[in-house]
């Protein structure tokens, strides 16, 4: 039995999982180590990030992210200080993938996402990790097998089981989960007495009631603040108010763009969301200028003035849903289950893991309960927490 244990196994194999392999070289000491991917191919969702181009980072310094983590900012600090923007973006030039800025967002210069998941997989093998595809864990289990320690039992979905003295959890959230994200790993941590917040979809349009802009499908308005109302509406970006700043898209059925996409989080069905297009009539598109004026006119048929004035102040609706396909998922591990500084599982940190390595267990990257608004923020989120984990892992094997 104990030849089929494996020191470490990586569940997940997307952009935090990957990220893990490709910084922890396990060659020299000779362990044994493997990422299971659930789907047919790894990182799936990562080649479908921004748009394709894949937005590795944002520029700037370290120091400006926190805030951009909401609630979860704070606790994050650590290993975004550890393991920054900076060291991402010079470990990727270092392995030859020259990289581009556009307002912040740092991208591959190739403006492919395949450059670099290339690059990840090719280190994680570099650094002799296995990886298996079509594993989907199905359990989870803390076992005693003969001639050694505690070990996790993983057992997989029409496969039988493996074992691992470390196991950790890069399973991603719930939406796409057509690439291997679809939150069944958390349901499986819950069994494990793991407080786990309900994950639900985070960056996605939201639709409201009585939506008035359908029409203006593909047009989009910039410099726009869009404001939450709610229960959540203290936990924001800002630390003050549930309210963010950017371009705004009208859909066909609802709000979308950078600025309703980082408030979608707070809004919550039922709750109010505040658009404030901070702008004249006249700087708005013609067709949105109709709408507008059809929407404040009185029973007389004339424009009301001041109803003009407060549509354009503050554009009221209430919040119906946001789409099933967020971009990310917020919801996950909870953070007080979890020691930041290593990132594993404290109720699974044994005094005999530090010596022998053996049943620990880390959770990483869109598997916890934090998430960045857009530009670069949530990959930076899997690289930190990735090495993060990766640092701890050394320490033990």
């Amino acid at each position: 039995m104990a030849d089929t244990i494996y020191d470490i196994v990586v569940i997940g194999g997307g952009a935090s999982g990957l990220m893990l392999a490709a910084n922890l070289d396990i060659g020299e000491p000779g362990l044994r180590g493997i990422v299971l991917e659930g789907s047919q191919r790894p990182g799936s969702k990562l080649l479908m990030s921004g748009g394709g181009r894949c937005n590795i980072t944002h520029g700037g310094s370290i120091k400006d992210f926190v805030d951009c983590y909401g609630a979860a900012g704070p606790a994050l600090r650590r290993c975004l200080y550890k393991h920054s923007n900076l060291e991402l973006m010079k470990w990727f030039e270092g392995l030859g993938v020259d990289l581009t800025e556009e307002e912040g967002r740092v991208f591959p210069a190739s403006m492919k996402s395949k450059d670099i998941l290339d690059v990840l997989i090719g280190e994680a093998a570099r650094n002799m990790w296995q990886l298996g595809t079509d594993a989907k864990v199905d359990a989870l289990t803390l076992s005693q097998v003969p001639d050694s320690d505690p070990v996790w039992e993983i057992r997989l979905k029409g496969r039988g089981s493996i074992y691992a003295r470390n196991a950790v959890i890069a399973t991603g959230g719930i939406t796409y989960p057509e690439t291997g994200s679809d939150g069944s790993m958390l349901e499986i941590l819950r069994g494990l007495g793991i407080a786990v917040s309900d994950p639900r979809p985070a960056l996605a349009p939201v639709y409201v009631k009585d939506y008035p802009y359908g029409s203006l499908s593909g047009i989009s308005i910039p410099d726009v603040t869009v404001t939450a109302f709610g229960s959540d509406a203290a936990c924001t970006c800002s630390g003050k108010a549930a309210r963010m700043k950017g371009d705004i898209l009208f859909t066909h059925e609802g709000f979308s763009g950078p600025a309703i996409l980082n408030i979608s989080g707070f809004a919550e069905p039922g709750e109010q969301i505040r658009i404030s297009y901070g702008k004249e009539l006249e700087e708005l598109p013609k067709r949105m200028q109709r709408i507008l004026k059809d929407r404040a006119r009185g029973d007389s048929g004339d424009v009301r003035t001041k109803k003009l004035a407060s549509l354009l102040d503050h554009d009221d609706f209430t919040v119906t849903g946001t789409d099933r396909r967020g971009m990310v998922t917020a919801g996950g591990v909870s953070l007080d289950e979890i020691d930041m500084s290593t990132m594993r599982i404290r109720k699974f940190s044994y005094e005999n893991a530090r010596a022998h390595g053996t049943g620990a267990l880390y959770v990483i990257g869109e598997a916890i309960d934090a998430y960045g608004i857009t530009g670069g923020y949530n990959l930076q989120l899997c690289w930190s927490t990735a090495l993060t984990a990766a640092d701890s892992l050394t320490a033990l094997v």
